[in-house]
């Protein structure tokens, strides 16, 4: 589960900066703050989703953007170089302190433990990377720490001490100093390494413009689907497009005068195609017609196609997704529907949870969101951006109308566009003083 990410001078994140699922205390006569988004797992009350708003160029999608890195590190640093060289070129330049470390930490539930990994990139190289495990909150204990030289507590990092040699050695194919030791050591299957691996894997982060990249786990996911699976995505599919009453996956022919623009089709040639339901002019069915989905499906169908996977699988199995752009080419009452589905119990029995950034305040309003559940992202004159939560700000009453006020600008996480009025004036100015010359 979910607790906690914090990022120190990523991109637009100068400061250390927290994304905290925990859900706020209780408190008398909060009337506010619905209980059933929250659930409760290992004594923690952790909230099942997580709104983020700001401004545009407010640095809000730098959150998922720095998940994603954190995830792709622990993931593949091993593997393929360059990860860290790529990490490190993002980090916050605006700044005398332009050399410091790009740090990354993640608090989770794994296991009825509490786990706190994380890393620091500087100079493309992993200066610093820690873990730390508990089974009581307030009796934290080290797995191993890695600044300077590593240090493993044999005990609880059982099956280790097989890689430590390897590991302390830059010059050893496995490790490299660009290279994190909880991937090496996965790789070399010690167990609770690739528990911490797999778990953090298993977070989604959803580019919500990058069409082709979830359709394409989309095409790979039903390939292998059972009849079950994929007629519950039938199902999901169906619910927002009920023209299309099934699907198929076909071999691509190389000669296919789709296969040029079909940009969804995966690595093994296969194409898309939605089933159609032909009707005369009665009313009458009279057959079917399979036609290319890339060609006939609309954005918002296309869009869904590739996410519905995702929300299966994370609602089956107590995922997190970190969805950003959660608004682009999706009807308000559909992104209404997303977040409800995670609130409920009956669709959601797992806990799975939803971060999404998005501009669409009508959920303000109408998800019923608490105070604790709505991020907000500022930038201020010198580019550094910051994430509160609502119930940080002060004066706050627990009935307000959070769309009104933060479109008003209470909030601050507006942007400011006043200047657009001044930059057309000035144009029309400039531009009738040219007509006269």
């Amino acid at each position: 589960m979910f607790i906690e990410f914090q990022v120190k001078n990523f991109r637009s994140f100068k400061d250390l900066q927290k994304l905290t699922m925990r859900a706020a205390p209780l408190r008398p006569n909060d009337n506010g703050m619905l209980e059933g988004n929250v659930f409760t797992s290992d004594d923690f009350r952790l909230l099942k989703s997580k709104a983020i708003y700001g401004g545009n160029a407010s640095g809000k999608s730098n959150i998922s953007r720095a998940f994603a890195s954190f995830v792709e590190m622990v993931e593949d640093s091993v593997a393929f170089e360059g990860i860290s060289h790529f990490i490190w070129n993002q980090r916050f330049l605006l700044s005398a302190q332009a050399d410091d470390p790009v740090s990354f930490q993640y608090i989770f539930l794994l296991n009825e433990k509490i786990f706190r990994y994380g890393f620091e990139i500087k100079d493309a190289i992993v200066s610093n990377e820690w873990l730390y495990g508990s089974s009581d909150v307030n009796r934290e204990e080290k797995y191993f720490t890695r600044e300077g030289g590593l240090s493993i507590d044999k005990t609880l990092f059982k099956g280790a001490e097989l890689y430590i040699d390897q590991a302390m050695s830059a010059e050893g194919e496995v490790f490299r100093p660009d290279a994190l030791f909880l991937t090496g050591a996965a790789l070399n299957n010690v167990k609770l390494a690739v528990d911490i691996r797999n778990a953090i894997k298993s977070i989604f982060t959803i580019d919500g413009i990058d069409d082709e990249g979830v359709m394409k786990v989309a095409m790979r996911y039903l390939e292998k689907a059972t009849d079950g699976e994929r007629d519950s995505f039938k199902k999901l599919l169906n619910s927002i497009d009920p023209g299309i009453v099934d699907f198929e996956l076909r071999d691509r022919p190389k000669s296919s005068a789709t296969s040029a623009i079909n940009s969804i089709a995966n690595e093994k040639s296969k194409e898309l195609f939605s089933i159609h339901s032909v009707f005369d002019d009665n009313g009458t069915l009279t057959g079917r017609v399979a036609t290319p989905f890339a060609l006939w499906a609309s954005q918002g169908t296309s869009r869904f196609f590739g996410i519905a996977v995702l929300l299966l699988e994370s609602l089956n199995k107590g995922l997190t997704i970190i969805f950003d752009e959660f608004d682009a080419r999706f009807h308000p009452n559909l992104t209404l529907k997303i977040v409800e589905l995670f609130h409920s119990p009956t669709t959601n029995p797992h806990n799975a949870q939803l971060i999404f950034i998005t501009h669409d305040t009508g959920l303000l309003r109408r998800a019923e969101l608490r105070r604790d559940q709505i991020g907000l992202v500022t930038k201020d004159r010198h580019g550094i951006s910051k994430l509160r939560t609502l119930i940080e700000y002060k004066g706050v009453r627990k009935d307000a109308s959070y769309e009104k006020e933060y479109l008003q600008g209470n909030y601050g996480a507006t942007p400011y566009l006043d200047d657009m009025d001044l930059a057309i004036i000035q144009n029309l100015s400039a531009h009738g003083s040219k007509e006269a010359e």
